[in-house]
């Protein structure tokens, strides 16, 4: 408590009693306490969105004919072109983004059509046979070489017919002195009655390069299912000794409303066999009891449809997490919540599968379907192969394995209201890096805008102008290349003034309180932005004026607290308070009461009694005592109305019965 004489002002009140003569002075003291801030002078909550999705970059781009339906990377380091395959035509573009060279492939019948010219056979629009092409990518203008031997195919039997209307996807796999063809192929019955082809099959092209040996006969979907059992193959990979294929399909092949499931099947490279074959289920999960997260009531979400996925591998920032060797080949997926119709919600998941485990889940899954006991497990795969039930040969069979392999969120469920359609993991320094396009055309790193243009994005991101508050800036990861930039985020080659990377000037945008008395402790309460963080300084505030004191300083990001102590001896009325780059001004005046009115009234009360004075709004809250009764300037019996302009102010209070029985002095009091 501060208790300055200096600052007394005595004012006689007196309140008439009837029937009494008698006098005394019981005191009227007014304490005006700094406390915390509170109501109206609470900083306010101005949201600040510290990234911006809608900011636009103009990025190097190639123009497409129509939509693009796949992409291959050359991997050639010394020419590092991509090839692109849209509707009747396949490209070639080089790394600035123009087109090198263009094979027509349709439209079928087109004198266009280099395809079709390719092969001597007869083209049916709607009957494909489905015959690859080999291109020599080294020419520079290349002409399409037909991979179909007329002689050994027929309608009946098409050994060299391996893409299908309905989606196909093909990993090449080279093995000794020449390559296997690994393909899965969607199907129905149009598919395999003519010109058949088969669900999944290994090919060998032949010496001749004219067409293909089947190595593997194939499996394929029974009969009785190819027209309503249909399996949607989305991405097929090698790694190490096996071949991969992802597919989304149903859980029940005899049930057309069970739920859609992921699957992952595969085979070795070096024994192709059918007997070799190998399923198993894949989930991508968000366990709010595993990531921790109470505030949400618990609801565990399977994520079951794959809507793409990329083989890559992990930086040391994941690879730590996973618990996975830097070598580790590790499968990266997009999901989605796909209902019972096939349409996947607009939620997304990203998982990390380690094929190293897997490997070992499907192992595992296959010793536990061949060991004997009292319940035998389903073999599965009953679109492929007639139901049967597990038994020791087991292993010499196709199998799905029966527990699912999952994984959870790395997004943490975070990537609501977004579905994710393309996914390329790479790798900058420590960082993983994910690169992502969305339904709805926005990319993240490389992506297709729309299926229509292919662009290309530096690795360490398009720019840093969606960055929209300092301390945003300055924490995005250090391959972006980011800093701040009078008031912009930017790459340093864009910064024509101070390119910061080091710390943040806060900003000032109101302090409170604007006026403290004389001589005591006041707590002073700035609101603003970038009062703390790992890149702002300790010592935030600077006085360079007078004799003051800052101790008790207290942080957080958008309010700062301090004590102030202003040593009123120097013969001055004011100071400054420089506050890095706004200055603020903090008065520092005595306050006095000039006047009180009325000084008398009746004894039963009720009298509104009105002290006017200069600076009595002076510290953050204040409280009124008249003689032993408090009055609390929060109550409905007491107002203070200020006048900021003449630095004037009145406080009104109503005073109960006798509460005053005769005159009083005014004290005046600061209290911290």
């Amino acid at each position: 408590m501060c208790h300055l004489y200096s600052g007394v002002s005595t004012v006689a009140v007196h309140n008439q009693v009837p029937g009494r003569t008698g006098r005394s002075t019981p005191s009227l003291c007014m304490w005006i306490q700094t406390q915390a801030a509170s109501g109206r002078h609470a900083c306010a909550s101005a949201p600040r969105t510290p990234v911006d999705f809608t900011v636009k970059y103009s990025l190097t781009h190639f123009q497409a004919h129509g939509a693009i339906q796949n992409l291959a990377v050359s991997r050639d380091a010394q020419q590092r072109e991509v090839f692109v395959a849209c509707r009747n035509a396949i490209q070639a573009v080089s790394s600035a983004m123009e087109k090198i060279w263009e094979v027509k492939t349709g439209p079928v019948g087109s004198p266009d059509c280099e395809t079709c010219r390719a092969c001597d056979i007869e083209t049916d629009p709607g009957d494909p046979h489905g015959i690859c092409y080999f291109i020599d990518s080294s020419s520079p203008q290349p002409e399409p070489q037909c991979l179909y031997k007329k002689e050994q195919n027929s309608p009946s039997f098409c050994p060299d017919c391996l893409a299908s209307p309905l989606g196909t996807k093909v990993t090449i796999v080279e093995q000794a002195y020449t390559m296997l063809f690994f393909v899965a192929a969607s199907v129905n019955d149009k598919v395999v009655q003519r010109y058949p082809r088969r669900s999944v099959s290994v090919m060998r092209p032949l010496s001749t390069e004219d067409g293909f040996h089947m190595v593997m006969s194939g499996l394929t979907v029974l009969p009785s299912l190819r027209n309503s059992y249909k399996i949607d193959y989305i991405y097929s990979f090698s790694s190490k000794d096996h071949v991969y294929f992802l597919s989304l399909q149903r859980e029940d092949p005899l049930n057309s409303n069970s739920a859609f499931q992921t699957r992952l099947g595969r085979l070795p490279t070096l024994i192709p066999e059918v007997w070799m074959y190998r399923e198993v289920v894949l989930e991508c999960r968000y366990d709010p009891k595993r990531r921790r997260r109470r505030r949400e009531a618990y609801r565990e979400v399977v994520y079951n449809g794959l809507q793409a996925a990329h083989l890559g591998r992990a930086g040391k920032d994941l690879m730590d997490e996973l618990r996975v060797d830097e070598r580790e080949d590790i499968l990266f997926g997009v999901f989605a919540v796909v209902d019972e119709r096939g349409d996947p919600e607009k939620n997304s998941a990203l998982c990390a599968f380690p094929l190293t485990k897997v490997n070992h889940a499907i192992d595992m899954g296959v010793e536990a379907c061949c060991q004997s006991g009292t319940e035998q497990l389903s073999r599965g795969l009953s679109h492929f192969q007639p139901p049967e039930s597990c038994n020791v040969t087991c292993s010499d069979k196709a199998t799905l394995v029966a527990q699912p392999y999952y994984r959870l969120d790395l997004f943490n469920r975070k990537m609501r209201n977004v579905l994710f359609t393309a996914v390329l993991v790479t790798i900058n320094g420590n960082h993983t890096l994910g690169h992502f396009g969305t339904s709805d055309g926005r990319i993240l790193q490389v992506a297709i805008f729309q299926r229509m243009s292919m662009f290309k994005v530096p690795s360490a991101g398009p720019g840093c102008a969606h960055f929209m508050t300092c301390s945003t800036c300055l924490k995005a990861p250090r391959f972006m290349n980011c800093g701040w930039c009078s008031g912009v985020c930017s790459r340093k080659l864009k910064c024509a003034s101070r390119w910061n990377t080091k710390s943040c000037a806060p900003v000032i945008m109101e302090f409170f309180p604007k006026v403290e008395p004389v001589g005591c402790e006041t707590e002073l309460t700035l609101c603003g932005w970038e009062f703390q963080g790992n890149f702002v300084p300790k010592r935030l505030i600077f006085l360079k004026f007078f004799r003051i004191k800052v101790f008790n300083l207290i942080f957080s990001m958008n309010v700062l607290k301090c004590a102030l102590l202003v040593d009123h001896n120097m013969g001055f009325n004011g100071f400054e308070l420089l506050c890095c780059l706004l200055l603020c001004f903090l008065y520092d005046f005595l306050p006095s009461i000039t006047e009180l009115r009325p000084d008398h009234g009746p004894v039963y009360g009720g009298t509104s009694v009105t002290l006017t004075g200069r600076y009595l709004d002076s510290g953050l809250q204040r409280d009124v005592f008249l003689g032993d009764e408090k009055f609390f300037s929060s109550r409905s019996n007491c107002q203070f109305i200020f006048f900021r302009l003449s630095s004037c102010c009145t406080v009104t209070c109503v005073l109960s019965a006798e509460t005053f029985t005769s005159g009083f002095t005014v004290y005046i009091f600061y209290f911290k």
